[in-house]
């Protein structure tokens, strides 16, 4: 499978459930970019879990040219968050690419709500994050639940599936057919085509898997709060 052309636009936003594997994820794009020339903004929009904030690594990110958003102190956890004007300001520069990681839960969608007009543009794609280790993304079913009620409340559409199916250390081959199984039949039932996959290089090394061309490489670059598989669950 070819590396979808939607991974080129310039904003791209990152949907899905908690411990997906949206900011992992949207750091290697955002490092990917920044290390190809472009000037890149990486929007924190995932207010509410705080083992996953951006927060920690900001400065290494900076110091690779990556602009990082955010909202600052209490605010950022309000019932009503305040959201700094420079996230318009990167969604209307079309000088910048942008990555957004939009948190896992019904606000997280509510809040990319806000810019629903400006990422309506042909140069945003969206799209859902998948890991189906992790609780509510187990089954299509639950998978396309939590589908519809991210474009409900977001009044966005998922362009794109992304699979992330990991059980970090724990992950074996056999997982990871299983998740390329499953993600099989949610393209043919939601009619909406899977894009890339994220891998951590070293597991595919380990388990004696090719790399292929729409892997993005995912490293650790967050120190999870937690490391427990879910597996099962």
């Amino acid at each position: 499978m070819l590396r979808s052309t939607l991974l080129e636009r310039r904003v791209l936003v990152l949907v899905g459930g908690y411990g997906a594997g949206k900011t992992q994820l949207s750091i290697s794009l955002a490092l990917k970019w920044a290390r190809d020339g472009h000037r890149v903004a990486l929007v924190d929009l995932d207010l509410i879990n705080p083992y996953f904030r951006l927060r920690e690594i900001t400065k290494p990110l900076e110091d690779e040219g990556i602009e990082v958003i955010r909202p600052e102190g209490d605010l950022a956890f309000a019932e009503n968050p305040s959201l700094p004007p420079q996230i318009d300001g990167a969604l209307r520069d079309t000088t910048r690419r942008v990555v957004l990681d939009v948190g896992g839960n019904e606000t997280g969608a509510t809040i990319v709500g806000r810019y629903h007009t400006l990422l309506k543009a042909a140069d945003v794609a969206v799209f859902q994050v998948v890991n189906i280790f992790r609780p509510f993304s187990n089954t299509i079913e639950e998978i396309e639940s939590l589908r519809m009620d991210i474009e409900r409340k977001s009044h966005l559409k998922v362009q794109g599936w992304i699979n992330n199916s990991n059980l970090i250390d724990w992950t074996t081959l056999e997982d990871w057919q299983s998740a390329k199984k499953l993600m099989q039949t949610l393209i043919e039932q939601s009619k909406i085509p899977i894009v890339a996959c994220g891998v951590n290089p070293l597991w595919a090394e380990k388990v004696g898997l090719a790399w292929e061309p729409d892997w993005i490489p995912v490293e650790r670059y967050l120190n999870l709060g937690w490391k427990s598989s879910v597996k099962g669950q």
